[in-house]
């Protein structure tokens, strides 16, 4: 698993990597004509080709690729050598833990690169479908359309760039009514309580889902990155716990010793020491947030505050400040 910049991020990507995952939220969030233009088999992760490296140390999407349902033989024939020819639309996956009014123009920043790429490679520009997938503690509240961002004249906005993401927010959608097949359900469900008192109450249920539907071979490996997960965020949930847990699901898999029992333990010694990196990267950019504030002459920021943000939010700010200072005469 792909370390990014927090748990959260780190199984969102996990979960949502896995294709049928992904399919399924895609038939879940999309109207039927729009599912009968795509050819969902073909769908597949664009592992990098469009993102550079340091966009990828700032975001934690996942793109997606799928041809549409009207391709012709001939040109998939023509084009078969070439994967970037036969990505006819996207799917951009973006996970949010926060409410985040960078999320628009992060967004459309995104999707202007995947076109500016395939520009420079003399390829047509086809369909970027954003959805973030949101799982804060309240409500989301920040905007979703580029034209909640821009100030000016109400008679100016028909002439304006209009951009809106579509958005899931699972603090607003009722246990029942998450759509999507087994895995992928328990997985935003996951997401959903992950931080609450009231994990422990789900955690059963879900782990049993896991082991009615997980892909054969894959069980292992979804007990592991659902432990590292839970035992980094949640504050209510620690390893014996966990492995409780699991072994009153999977009482004959789990066993001391056993591949599950290593597994599990290097992925919590891996996630502490994860955590601790990003502990101390965070509260050097909430001290450098903090002095530049203070030159700037604004109110300077609790550490609460601060550290409250995650590292790309912290790096962002950062940014913004030193560019004013920059600017200043």
């Amino acid at each position: 698993m792909d370390q990014l910049p927090t748990p959260h991020n780190n199984f969102f990507h996990f979960a949502l990597s896995h294709i049928p995952s992904a399919r399924s939220l895609i038939e879940s969030q999309l109207d039927a004509k729009a599912l009968r233009a795509l050819r969902l088999d073909t769908l597949r992760v664009e592992t990098g080709s469009f993102v550079d490296p340091d966009l990828r140390e700032k975001y934690s999407d996942l793109l997606f690729s799928v041809e549409l349902a009207d391709s012709t033989e001939g040109a998939d024939e023509q084009i078969s050598g070439d994967e970037s020819r036969r990505a006819n639309v996207y799917f951009l996956f973006e996970h949010k833990s926060q409410s985040d009014s960078a999320t628009v123009l992060q967004l459309l920043s995104y999707i202007v690169r995947i076109w500016e790429k395939r520009r420079r490679e003399a390829l047509p520009l086809t369909p970027v479908i954003p959805l973030v997938i949101y799982h804060g503690e309240i409500g989301w509240t920040a905007a979703r359309k580029l034209a909640d961002l821009i100030e000016g004249p109400e008679a100016l906005v028909p002439y304006q760039a209009s951009f809106e993401f579509s958005l899931l927010d699972l603090n607003r959608v009722p246990d029942d009514e998450i759509d999507g097949d087994p895995i992928l359900r328990s997985s935003l469900r996951l997401l959903k309580y992950s931080r609450s008192n009231d994990l422990i109450l789900h955690l059963h249920e879900i782990l049993e889902v896991f082991g009615r539907f997980a892909a054969s071979g894959q069980l292992q490996d979804w007990i592991t990155a659902i432990g590292v997960y839970v035992m980094a965020v949640n504050k209510n949930i620690d390893d014996q716990q966990y492995k409780q847990t699991v072994a009153s699901v999977f009482p004959t898999q789990f066993e001391p010793g056993s591949l599950a029992d290593r597994l599990l333990i290097r992925g919590r010694e891996e996630g502490r020491e994860k955590g601790r990196e990003e502990g101390m990267e965070k509260g050097k950019l909430a001290g450098t947030i903090q002095t530049l504030q203070g030159l700037l002459g604004d109110a300077v920021s609790t550490d609460a505050e601060l550290l409250d943000m995650d590292v790309a939010q912290l790096k962002a700010r950062v940014d913004l400040l030193q560019q004013r200072l920059r600017d200043r005469p």
